[in-house]
């Protein structure tokens, strides 16, 4: 009689699994690594937030001044307040507050005005932030 042929081991690994696997510890050695690498060289600083008009558009109920606030710090900023203020013949003040703002990013948000803010000098700036970390 013929033998038959013996069956593959249900102990052998396919190729795929060995692939999913390489992919899974590609991807977490670079997570670590990039862990590691912000801990031992990143910024190690307060927030430092930068306030900066991008855009005014009219608006039926008065005028939007776009703005960006930047985090140039190595902390991220929590409940940040900022102020705009437009002088001129009558002074005017609006403000926001950013909810949160991660280190080394950006977020965006808007001031009204009743008055155009192209027309005379804006001075935008933060007053204030808490600690988020």
């Amino acid at each position: 009689m013929a033998r038959a042929k013996s069956k593959a081991s249900t102990d052998d690994i396919p190729p795929l699994e060995w692939a999913a696997a390489g992919v899974g510890l590609c991807l977490a050695a670079t997570a670590i690594g990039l862990t590691a690498w912000d801990a031992a060289f990143g910024v190690d600083s307060p927030p430092a937030i930068e306030v900066r008009l991008t855009k005014v558009t009219p608006t039926p109920y008065g005028y939007v001044a776009q703005i960006e606030a930047f985090n140039h710090g190595g902390a991220p900023a929590a409940q940040v307040a900022v102020e705009g203020v437009l002088a001129g013949a009558e002074p005017e003040t609006a403000s926001a507050t950013f909810d949160y703002i991660p280190e080394q990013s950006r977020a965006e948000g808007g001031l009204i005005f009743e008055h155009d803010p192209r027309a005379g000098p804006l001075k935008l700036r933060a007053k204030g932030f808490i600690e988020a970390s």
